[in-house]
């Protein structure tokens, strides 16, 4: 059925104040990266009178600044790896495997999002002390694996439901075990789904925060988005120059990956819907 014209303008209306909404925030982070303090403060949300390269100077010449940059990059990349290892046979034996407790198992997963994370944090401040993993990036990186696992299970479980069973059939005829099939077979059409959990993965434990903050206890061990806190001054006073240019420099990165990767994260997140 064709819209009407009045539908189709009212539609093209919401989606650019969508894409305005969501486009004016970057830009005045960019605007604001390119001004002194003077000229923010004086024109906050609009374009730099005279263009200033001093905030990402002041950045890029920190050393805690490339300290911060290296345990980011080993935090995110050891947890996408972990989370892609760990749940895919987990997801693999939710969708191929009956056995007692699997709907309990698979609402529990569910049920885990429904929390926030800040609940646990005593909990496990206690376990990760327990066995020496506060102040190391290992016990970052089993935190951010553990918070990546419950959804990037249930993404993984629908996607592998969309796979044909008669597949892997047809290669354990074939002579293949259940492991060569998996392997060969089912792994290989999975890979958007994968891809979609790390990308998620990946934009998890980038941006994460708080557990970083708390578990953490020196420059040597601090990621980016706790480096973001040293422009925040005593008094409420905020260096917006800086905090600008070192968020908009954070923000590349994993935008960049997101851009390459945004069609498999599409695909992988609606893979399991439609059977």
């Amino acid at each position: 059925m064709r819209m009407s014209v009045a539908k189709q303008v009212l539609l093209h209306v919401v989606v650019l104040a969508m894409i305005v909404g969501l486009v004016f925030p970057v830009l005045i982070l960019v605007f604001n990266s390119l001004k002194t303090e003077t000229d923010i403060f004086a024109s906050p949300v609009g374009p730099p009178h005279a263009v200033t390269w001093d905030n990402f100077r002041r950045v890029l010449t920190d050393p805690r600044f490339a300290t911060n940059l290296r345990n980011s990059a080993v935090v995110a990349t050891a947890t996408v790896l972990l989370s892609v290892i760990v749940t895919a046979p987990a997801g693999y034996a939710l969708s191929r495997f009956k056995f007692r407790g699997r709907t309990v198992f698979s609402m529990w997963l569910l049920a885990t999002q429904a929390f926030p994370g800040i609940i646990m944090v005593l909990g496990l401040f206690f376990v990760l002390k327990r066995y020496d993993l506060i102040n190391r990036l290992p016990g970052l990186i089993i935190m951010h694996t553990s918070f990546s696992m419950p959804f990037s299970i249930w993404l993984l479980k629908g996607y592998f439901d969309k796979i044909s069973v008669e597949i892997e059939e047809a290669a354990r005829i074939d002579g293949c075990s259940r492991l060569q099939s998996l392997v060969k077979v089912v792994f290989p059409l999975a890979v958007p789904g994968f891809l979609a959990v790390a990308t998620f993965s990946l934009l998890l434990s980038w941006n994460e925060f708080f557990f970083a903050l708390v578990l953490m206890r020196d420059n040597a061990h601090y990621t980016l988005p706790v480096y973001l806190v040293r422009f925040l001054g005593s008094g409420g006073v905020v260096q917006w120059g800086p905090l600008s240019a070192a968020a908009l420099l954070i923000t590349i990165p994993v935008f960049v990956l997101f851009l390459l990767g945004q069609r498999y994260l599409v695909s992988g997140l609606t893979g399991g819907a439609i059977k």
